[in-house]
């Protein structure tokens, strides 16, 4: 029969829903007892467990600790944002796909940490000296943790700061170099701690990264921040939150221009999201406005100089932009370069210009303001 398919229907087997996966295997697709302690079984009725789904926990359980068999190879990681009351997660020693240690679960090789009971309420996290790399879901839970330990092999991190809420300092073992709680490993900053003290931060010199990520990478207690002349990339991607910054004049990446960042190339690249500057006119030789450049900026009037060419993607997102003036230089707008302008009201731009043309192709007569000429 064309177009068909063989629906897999879940089964109850104990206290456990499962799902049939292969002859003689299956997954756990739900816990449906009352204890504490969930232990789940390597076999289940004439089936091995050999992954744990999304699903297992339901919503208002009492489940605070969690004991995973060898035979579990799989566990989805959508699974973890539900473990709100797990104080700790035991593998099976003879497990050739995951480990735990202090309740702490990692991957076999205790190289990935996977998951951290939120229940857990040691303040100081030490991790294995194995551990190289921190996984999007080890915090899916927020945790009370304040200070992590960590072994020079340390090379990821990849939680987001709003996960870590509590985090005020990071410490390397072994290491001589000050870096001042601040996550920092081979050339990276890595992750700066949301508790941090401070309204001011130098980053050291010999740091060529900041890994930042889809949300502001500083905490909004800072507010100026210095850059050394060897970083080289991630620092137009980490001022959302800053009032201003500072960059060693020696660089060859980066340029502060009264208050906004630039490369050398001429592009604005940044502008701090916490400047109080109401009105604000790109500087003379500016050629190119670049993704995200005024990102949750204060700015209310920005007026984009002559000589620009080029409007990135999201150039206003989220920004404070109300009146906008754009030249008939420009004549390279992305497409998605007003997405996320939502205080926008005006554009002021020349007539027969690219300026015109973007903002009525896209249907934007209404904020649309057509003078003869500018400047």
């Amino acid at each position: 029969m064309k177009g068909s398919c063989a629906i897999i229907r879940a089964m109850r087997i104990e206290d456990f829903e499962i799902r049939k996966l292969g002859k003689d295997s299956c997954s756990v697709v739900q816990y449906k007892g009352d204890d504490e302690d969930l232990v789940i079984p390597p076999v289940l009725g004439k089936y091995r467990t050999v992954a744990v789904e999304a699903t297992l926990l339901k919503k208002g359980n009492h489940v605070r600790r969690l004991s995973i068999p060898d035979t579990v190879s799989q566990i989805d990681e959508s699974l973890y944002p539900s473990l709100k009351n797990i104080e700790s997660i035991d593998v099976d020693k003879r497990s050739a796909f995951f480990s735990s240690a202090d309740g702490v679960l990692y991957d076999s090789s205790f190289y990935s940490l996977l998951f951290y009971p939120p229940k857990k309420n040691d303040e100081t996290y030490t991790a294995p000296k194995k551990l190289g790399r921190v996984a999007r879901s080890a915090f899916s839970c927020k945790t009370v943790i304040r200070h992590f330990a960590y072994s020079s092999k340390l090379e990821e991190f990849q939680p987001l700061p709003s996960e870590c809420p509590c985090l005020e300092s990071f410490e390397a073992e072994g290491d001589t170099s000050d870096h001042d709680g601040v996550l920092i490993n081979r050339k990276k900053l890595l992750f700066y701690p949301p508790k941090r003290e401070g309204r001011t931060y130098a980053i050291p010199e010999g740091v060529e990264e900041i890994c930042t990520s889809s949300e502001p990478f500083f905490p909004p207690q800072l507010e100026k921040l210095f850059v050394p002349s060897s970083l080289r990339k991630g620092l137009e991607n980490a001022l959302s939150t800053l009032v201003s910054v500072d960059v060693d004049s020696a660089s060859q990446s980066y340029r502060v221009v009264g208050t906004a960042l630039y490369s050398w190339k001429r592009s604005l690249l940044a502008y701090p999201g916490k400047c109080p500057d109401g009105v604000y006119m790109t500087a003379s030789g500016t050629d190119g406005i670049g993704d995200n450049a005024f990102r949750y900026s204060r700015v209310k009037t920005l007026i984009v100089s002559p000589g620009v060419v080029h409007i990135g993607n999201s150039a206003f997102e989220g920004s404070e932009i109300t009146t906008l003036v754009i030249p008939s230089s420009v004549t390279d707008i992305a497409v998605h370069a007003l997405y996320g302008a939502k205080k926008l009201e005006k554009v002021i731009v020349e007539r027969g210009s690219v300026g015109e043309i973007f903002l009525r192709g896209e249907g934007r007569d209404d904020i649309l303001s057509v003078l003869p000429s500018l400047f």
